[in-house]
């Protein structure tokens, strides 16, 4: 019986050997090794709940007749290694059998990691979990995995990692409990550092980088540069007199680098360590490979101490060095013989039905290994080793799921600041536009017909007016459906410039007329807003002044026709010549929202302030009066104080921001007539956060609802892409940002626009972004949207560069998300 076993599975191999490698040079062709890696995969699948009918058991080992060894269960290390791999066929091969067999293994496992609080083996399946939490955004996915490290953290281990064996005496030092054996590279620090980047946490990855240290210290040998298994194997030689490196020990610790070092921060300090470790480890590989192209069990013991191959830590090695090759750490000439041999001898160890043979049982040493038996780990190793010789060959590889959606272009060479609103407002069913030509300095005016669904073109306002995207015009539509705009220039005239339009045609606009401040300050002002007082009769009309550096006020009782009643509005605590940045919103017809900073983030550590203002007076945002403003501007401290920044103040040059310095964004009001505050937070040039602070009726929701990625230029540090809410449902986001949004990982692109729907306990690590430009050329940046009529327009700064405030080419391109 055994004897016809065998000749089934020598003929297998010989059959499917064939799948492998084309002819050509012994080079495989991508479509062979998907073929051979899903074949792999679908048996696996298959056979999964019985797999312990193809367990490999040690020669010392024998089982009655008829009966095999039980199943593993889920959450053990060897399924955890079965899973990473998997994990990364999935990925490859957009199956979504594969997918759905992961994600049936983690819910009805919980999401939970198997039971020993420390131990790496047991720490292995947070791998795909992560992964999966990566793409899915489920917290369930996310939450057992990061409460079990928190514990970890707060209660650490310190002791020796010297090897106390498995016997009584196992806890005599902490090895088990750290990681003392080099298997343990693989099982957990992947997951920490994976867990580091899905969170944002630094205290992950360096607690993974602290132990992963202190195992290296231990078990590299700098001479050979390969991994000891653990202490008790220093003195063991080979029968040839080498020492003795086990081969799937060092498949653990190779396969973990390939794993995880794509996960490291592209600029944390500790990164080069691994990278070199997994160079040196390479090329010790590459020298130690036998001629059928797998590697002895114990590395440098030779054909003659191993005379039956093994694949596990064959397969593990394959990975590796396809990773290292696709991703530019290993020199492809060198390195791709010794890779397409190892691929060559794992096909011809693939049955006919896809299971891979010629795995060593579990344990912790060379030992024996089958042509007819398999383990679950093995299989792992084999699938990623697949998974990245398909890509490395230029294998089709799914990429995110892209929306094709052809932009409109609203107004072309445009551009604005987000300090200046309504800068653009719907009307008898067309889109205008106020901008800034970057080009020629034109103030202008585009108007979109909306139901036609064309541009009209532009009306130059003011030719030649400044190249500064700060003096971009804004909106009030006066009684008699004509439009007043009112603009000016960055700080460099104390004049407000205005025009009446036709009440029919809205490129037809009246005379410049101005309003002219006198007052003895060189600064001019800047950052026009217009919003009403219905019980008044105002419009007013909020800006800086010159003079005080602060937000201030004119008002016009004729709609815009005269101007006049200049007052200082609000001012900061912090001494010097300082400016708070305020944004505005009409959260009903007597009531102005306004949410406010300290100063400029160059300069200061802002705080971020809330506070309401109607009828001549300042109130909380529960309705409490803070203040008359006939007592005087309102002072930072005077408000709320919705989020505390470091309010450090200091000054180190144009190019630097002060860490924890918030900075107003975007603001809303939902249909109850609460605000919606929403800043970013500079932490580094490169850091970025943005967030949300909500009222939802009794309290403040404050929560970082994104990563807001990289300045757009080192000169103001603190510029992101910027976000906007849904006038109409600010619960709908659009943001943008250069880096994953969840993560932020950088994406090697430019600022793309995202959106989500945000709910009031939605956070950074529960909100699933959903992608809208792809692949872009130039930034897309400054996004926000037009409600009005039944239409709903989303629009952005994009198609063309963005290089600085003063120095820009771009159109507003978007969406019309909405129609009546």
């Amino acid at each position: 019986m055994m004897r016809s076993i065998h000749l089934k599975v020598i003929l297998g191999m010989a059959i499917i050997s064939g799948l492998g490698m084309s002819a050509h040079a012994g080079q495989p062709t991508a479509e062979s090794v998907k073929a051979l890696t899903k074949k792999v995969a679908d048996w696996q699948i298959e056979t999964f709940e019985d797999s312990g009918r193809y367990r490999a058991l040690s020669s010392r080992k024998k089982m009655p007749e008829g009966k095999f060894p039980p199943k593993w269960h889920d959450l053990t290390w060897h399924m955890g290694a079965l899973y990473a791999g998997m994990n990364e066929w999935r990925k490859v091969s957009g199956d979504p059998d594969v997918e759905a067999f992961l994600m049936m293994i983690g819910e009805r496992n919980g999401w939970k990691l198997h039971h020993r609080p420390y131990h790496a083996d047991d720490h292995t399946v947070g791998q795909f979990y992560l992964s999966l939490y990566e793409k899915k955004k489920d917290p369930a996915m996310l939450r057992p995995t990061q409460e079990r490290f928190d514990w970890i953290l707060a209660h650490p281990k310190t002791g020796s990692l010297e090897w106390s064996g498995y016997g009584k005496g196992r806890n005599k030092t902490d090895c088990h409990h750290r990681w003392g054996w080099c298997d343990a590279l693989f099982m957990a620090p992947p997951v920490w550092a994976r867990l580091a980047k899905v969170t944002g946490e630094r205290k992950y990855l360096d607690f993974m980088d602290q132990e992963y240290h202190a195992t290296y210290d231990l078990l590299w040998d700098k001479e050979d540069h390969l991994f000891w298994r653990d202490s008790s194997f220093f003195k063991k030689r080979e029968a040839n007199g080498r020492k003795i490196y086990w081969a799937r020990g060092n498949g653990w610790v190779f396969g973990g680098l390939a794993l995880m070092i794509s996960d490291l921060p592209a600029d944390w300090e500790g990164r080069p360590f691994y990278i070199e470790l997994f160079k040196q480890m390479a090329e010790s590989l590459k020298n130690c490979q036998r001629e059928d192209g797998t590697w002895s069990m114990g590395l440098l013991g030779g054909v003659d101490a191993y005379p039956v191959k093994e694949t596990s830590g064959t397969s593990f090695f394959t990975f590796g060095l396809a990773w290292g090759i696709h991703n530019g750490l290993l020199d492809r000439a060198t390195y791709e013989p010794v890779l397409f041999r190892a691929w060559q001898a794992l096909t011809e160890c693939v049955t006919e039905e896809g299971m891979l043979g010629f795995v060593q049982p579990v344990g912790a040493a060379p030992g024996d290994s089958f042509a007819d038996k398999t383990e679950v780990y093995g299989i792992g190793a084999f699938l990623a080793a697949g998974s990245e010789v398909y890509k490395l060959l230029g294998g089709n590889v799914p990429a995110i799921e892209k929306k094709t959606t052809a932009f409109t272009t609203f107004s072309k060479e445009t551009g604005w600041c987000w300090y200046e609103d309504p800068r653009a407002i719907i009307h008898n069913g067309k889109l205008i536009i106020g901008g800034i030509n970057g080009k020629n300095g034109d103030a202008k005016v585009g108007v979109y017909d909306l139901k036609a669904d064309k541009p009209l073109g532009d009306a130059v306002l003011y030719p030649a007016f400044q190249r500064d995207d700060h003096n971009s015009p804004v909106f009030y539509v006066r009684p008699d459906g004509s439009l007043l705009t009112v603009y000016a220039k960055h700080g460099r005239e104390k004049i407000h410039h205005y025009h009446i339009s036709d009440p029919a045609d809205y490129l037809k606009w009246g005379p410049r007329k101005a309003f002219h401040h006198v007052y003895e300050d060189k600064r001019g002002v800047t950052y026009m807003n217009l919003y009403t007082m219905k019980d008044e009769d105002k419009l007013y009309c909020f800006f800086r002044d010159g003079q005080h550096f602060n937000p201030a006020f004119i008002t016009s009782t004729d709609d815009g026709e005269t101007w006049g009643e200049y007052t200082h509005f609000i001012t900061h605590d912090i001494g010097s010549r300082q400016r708070p940045y305020a944004r505005y919103q009409q959260i009903d017809e007597n009531t102005v929202g306004i949410s406010f900073t300290d100063a400029h983030p160059r300069q200061y550590g802002n705080s971020l302030y809330y506070a309401e203002f109607r009828n001549g007076a300042f109130y909380r945002v529960d309705g409490t009066k803070i203040k008359e403003l006939s007592e005087g501007p309102l002072v930072t401290v005077q408000a709320e104080k919705i989020y505390k920044g470091s309010e450090i103040k200091e000054w180190k040059g144009n190019t630097h921001s002060v860490s924890n310095s918030a900075w107003t964004v975007a603001i809303a009001s939902d249909a109850a007539g609460h605000p919606h505050i929403g800043y970013s937070v500079y932490h580094t040039h490169t850091d970025h956060h943005y967030r949300i602070a909500s009222w939802d009726g009794e309290k403040w929701n404050d929560r970082q609802i994104a990563f807001g990625g990289t300045c757009l230029y080192e000169r103001e540090s603190s510029y992101t892409g910027l976000f906007a809410f849904d006038p109409e449902n600010p619960q709908q986001v659009y943001i943008s940002t250069d880096v994953n949004p969840s993560t932020g990982k950088p994406t090697g692109g430019v600022h793309e626009i995202y959106t989500a729907e945000i709910g009031p306990d939605d956070d950074v690590s529960s909100i699933d972004w959903k992608q809208l430009t792809f692949d872009s050329e130039y930034k897309n940046i400054r996004p926000m949207v037009v409600a009005g009529e039944g239409y709903k327009v989303l629009m952005w700064l994009g198609g063309a560069p963005w290089r600085h405030f003063q120095d820009y080419e771009t159109d507003a391109l978007g969406l019309i998300l909405e129609r009546p």
